[in-house]
Protein backbone atom coordinates (compact mmCIF):
# COMPACT_ATOMS: atom_id res chain seq x y z
CA UNK A 1 0.00 0.00 0.00
CA UNK A 2 1.34 3.51 -1.00
CA UNK A 3 2.13 6.29 1.68
CA UNK A 4 -0.96 8.42 -0.10
CA UNK A 5 -3.32 5.02 0.11
CA UNK A 6 -2.76 4.96 3.79
CA UNK A 7 -3.64 8.77 4.35
CA UNK A 8 -6.65 8.82 2.20
CA UNK A 9 -7.55 5.29 4.15
CA UNK A 10 -6.95 7.14 7.88
CA UNK A 11 -8.84 10.58 6.09
CA UNK A 12 -11.96 8.35 5.15
CA UNK A 13 -12.08 6.35 8.46
CA UNK A 14 -11.50 9.79 10.47
CA UNK A 15 -14.72 11.30 8.24
CA UNK A 16 -16.90 8.04 9.07
CA UNK A 17 -15.98 8.47 12.82
CA UNK A 18 -16.57 11.99 12.73
CA UNK A 19 -19.68 11.72 11.12
CA UNK A 20 -21.08 8.65 13.33
CA UNK A 21 -19.90 11.07 16.75
CA UNK A 22 -22.10 13.72 15.40
CA UNK A 23 -24.97 12.13 15.17
CA UNK A 24 -25.08 13.16 11.13
CA UNK A 25 -27.83 15.13 9.58
CA UNK A 26 -30.92 14.83 12.24
CA UNK A 27 -34.02 15.41 10.04
CA UNK A 28 -35.59 18.86 9.23
CA UNK A 29 -34.93 21.92 11.97
CA UNK A 30 -37.21 21.16 15.38
CA UNK A 31 -37.59 22.00 19.05
CA UNK A 32 -36.05 19.14 20.46
CA UNK A 33 -36.83 20.11 23.99
CA UNK A 34 -37.93 22.68 26.38
CA UNK A 35 -36.44 23.36 30.15
CA UNK A 36 -37.96 25.45 32.85
CA UNK A 37 -34.20 26.63 34.55
CA UNK A 38 -33.61 28.54 38.05
CA UNK A 39 -30.79 31.40 37.47
CA UNK A 40 -27.71 30.49 38.35
CA UNK A 41 -27.22 33.88 40.17
CA UNK A 42 -25.17 35.73 37.60
CA UNK A 43 -27.42 35.87 35.09
CA UNK A 44 -27.64 32.36 33.14
CA UNK A 45 -29.34 29.52 33.08
CA UNK A 46 -28.65 27.34 36.45
CA UNK A 47 -30.70 24.00 37.85
CA UNK A 48 -33.59 22.29 35.87
CA UNK A 49 -36.90 22.66 37.84
CA UNK A 50 -40.77 22.07 37.25
CA UNK A 51 -41.90 25.02 38.84
CA UNK A 52 -41.47 28.09 40.61
CA UNK A 53 -41.43 29.99 43.57
CA UNK A 54 -42.49 33.68 43.48
CA UNK A 55 -39.21 35.48 45.12
CA UNK A 56 -37.51 33.17 42.51
CA UNK A 57 -36.56 36.14 40.43
CA UNK A 58 -35.66 35.07 36.83
CA UNK A 59 -37.28 32.43 35.43
CA UNK A 60 -35.73 30.96 32.16
CA UNK A 61 -37.17 28.88 29.23
CA UNK A 62 -34.78 27.49 27.53
CA UNK A 63 -35.65 25.73 23.82
CA UNK A 64 -32.77 23.13 22.37
CA UNK A 65 -32.93 22.17 18.99
CA UNK A 66 -32.22 19.06 17.11
CA UNK A 67 -28.86 20.56 15.31
CA UNK A 68 -26.96 23.53 14.94
CA UNK A 69 -28.40 26.14 13.06
CA UNK A 70 -27.57 29.95 12.46
CA UNK A 71 -29.84 32.04 11.67
CA UNK A 72 -32.83 30.06 13.38
CA UNK A 73 -35.71 32.29 14.81
CA UNK A 74 -36.90 30.89 18.22
CA UNK A 75 -39.71 32.88 19.51
CA UNK A 76 -40.38 32.07 23.49
CA UNK A 77 -43.67 33.63 25.01
CA UNK A 78 -44.63 33.93 28.95
CA UNK A 79 -48.45 33.24 29.14
CA UNK A 80 -50.08 33.97 32.32
CA UNK A 81 -52.80 30.77 32.39
CA UNK A 82 -54.25 31.88 35.18
CA UNK A 83 -51.99 33.66 37.80
CA UNK A 84 -52.68 37.04 39.62
CA UNK A 85 -56.20 38.01 38.42
CA UNK A 86 -55.20 37.69 35.01
CA UNK A 87 -56.39 34.79 32.57
CA UNK A 88 -54.75 33.82 29.51
CA UNK A 89 -52.37 36.97 29.46
CA UNK A 90 -49.25 37.08 27.83
CA UNK A 91 -46.68 38.18 30.06
CA UNK A 92 -43.53 38.98 28.15
CA UNK A 93 -42.41 38.07 24.75
CA UNK A 94 -38.73 37.57 22.55
CA UNK A 95 -37.48 36.05 19.74
CA UNK A 96 -34.14 35.29 19.38
CA UNK A 97 -31.94 33.94 16.54
CA UNK A 98 -29.31 31.20 16.59
CA UNK A 99 -25.89 31.45 15.41
CA UNK A 100 -23.59 28.47 14.34
CA UNK A 101 -21.83 28.12 17.61
CA UNK A 102 -25.27 26.70 19.82
CA UNK A 103 -28.11 24.25 19.22
CA UNK A 104 -30.25 26.94 22.60
CA UNK A 105 -32.12 29.89 23.25
CA UNK A 106 -32.31 30.95 26.88
CA UNK A 107 -36.14 32.99 27.26
CA UNK A 108 -35.09 34.28 30.54
CA UNK A 109 -38.19 36.63 31.89
CA UNK A 110 -38.11 38.70 34.82
CA UNK A 111 -40.41 41.23 37.25
CA UNK A 112 -39.97 44.12 39.02
CA UNK A 113 -41.59 42.33 42.06
CA UNK A 114 -42.49 38.41 42.70
CA UNK A 115 -43.70 36.55 40.53
CA UNK A 116 -47.80 36.23 40.84
CA UNK A 117 -48.47 32.57 42.04
CA UNK A 118 -50.79 30.75 39.70
CA UNK A 119 -50.16 28.76 36.71
CA UNK A 120 -47.89 29.52 33.32
CA UNK A 121 -47.10 28.56 30.05
CA UNK A 122 -43.75 29.26 27.97
CA UNK A 123 -44.83 28.58 24.35
CA UNK A 124 -41.84 28.54 21.71
CA UNK A 125 -41.49 28.63 18.16
CA UNK A 126 -39.58 27.59 15.59
CA UNK A 127 -39.05 30.13 12.17
CA UNK A 128 -42.92 31.39 13.26
CA UNK A 129 -43.97 28.21 12.99
CA UNK A 130 -45.52 26.79 16.75
CA UNK A 131 -42.92 24.48 17.96
CA UNK A 132 -43.93 23.67 22.25
CA UNK A 133 -45.27 24.76 25.05
CA UNK A 134 -44.43 23.96 28.47
CA UNK A 135 -46.80 24.33 31.74
CA UNK A 136 -45.60 25.47 34.86
CA UNK A 137 -47.13 26.74 38.54
CA UNK A 138 -45.52 29.56 40.60
CA UNK A 139 -46.14 28.31 44.22
CA UNK A 140 -45.34 29.58 47.69
CA UNK A 141 -44.58 26.31 49.30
Amino acid sequence: MSRSSIFLAIGAALLIGSTACSGGDKGPLAVASVQLTKDDGQGGDGDVVTGFHPADGAIHCVATLNKVESGAKIGLTLIAVDAGGAKNAQVVSTVLTTNAITNTADGKFTLPRPWPTGTYRCNVTLNGAPAKTVDFSVTPA
